[in-house]
């Protein structure tokens, strides 16, 4: 390990493609309406990015931000910075590791380990990269046990499926007036399927989306050796292998 952990290209290295990567739990009780959120906690923050499956360790919190902000992401060291916000019962972090690496599903694994800690609240998870078309991972756990993972290039046919959208619907209680209004239509094939519109509409219907207001901590962060090569071959190295996904 060097002083830039597991890393075996320097600090500068760019980065070759962009994505979105977001995962929340809320906790009962749901906060409700579209108020002013609760104070950001950047000691909870700390010890949430600490424990978090990708992390091996927090090194330093370089900052804070708006949620509706992102730390940088040009370098291979913008890889290391995490951000966490830590609202009342509401915890958000945004980790490039979420991402879908070649063959394994990131942000499936550390929202199912999420929702087996915390079995009364819910976790809803998307991530994107971009290659030439989208990839994109999408989960959400509520705590009656109902469970959604999707995964896939968009506009092809050929997705990872666990659930359906209708019994996400159900479970969170989301009536016909709010997916029009999203542009969610339930009878969608997955690759066409807008699954960051039912992330959000799950995620509303148990606490206020406005982020404005809201604050995160940026921590750099050490992630594991494992993580650290997943992290090089997605957002670094060559992606044609992911084609056959």
């Amino acid at each position: 390990m060097t002083d830039h952990g597991f890393w075996d290209c320097p600090p500068e290295q760019a980065i070759a493609r962009h994505g979105e990567f977001r995962l929340t739990l809320v906790e009962r009780p749901f906060p409700a309406g579209d108020g002013a959120p609760a104070a950001h906690d950047p000691v909870r923050a700390r010890e949430f990015a600490a424990a978090f499956g990708t992390v091996d360790a927090v090194v330093e919190e370089v900052g804070r931000i708006e949620a509706t902000e992102r730390p940088p992401f040009a370098t291979r060291a913008d890889l290391d910075l995490v951000a966490v916000g830590c609202w009342g019962t509401v915890t958000e972090i945004n980790d490039p590791a979420l991402v879908f690496t070649g063959g394994t599903f990131p942000l499936v694994e550390q929202a199912d380990e999420l929702a087996g800690r915390f079995p009364e609240a819910v976790v809803i998870g998307s991530a994107t990269i971009d290659h030439g078309t989208t990839y994109g991972i999408h989960v959400i756990h509520h705590p009656d046990g109902t469970r959604l993972f999707a995964a896939g290039w968009s506009g092809e046919g050929d997705w990872d499926l666990e659930g359906t959208p209708r019994e996400v619907v159900e479970a969170f209680g989301i009536g016909p007036d709010d997916l029009a209004l999203k542009g969610v239509q339930l009878d969608a094939g997955p690759g066409s399927f807008y699954w960051e519109g039912l992330t959000r509409l799950a995620l509303r219907s148990v606490g206020p989306l406005l982020r404005t207001g809201r604050e995160l901590s940026v921590f750099r962060v050490r992630h594991t050796e494992v993580t650290t090569g997943d992290l090089a071959d997605t957002w670094i190295g060559d992606l044609d292998e992911f084609e056959d996904f």
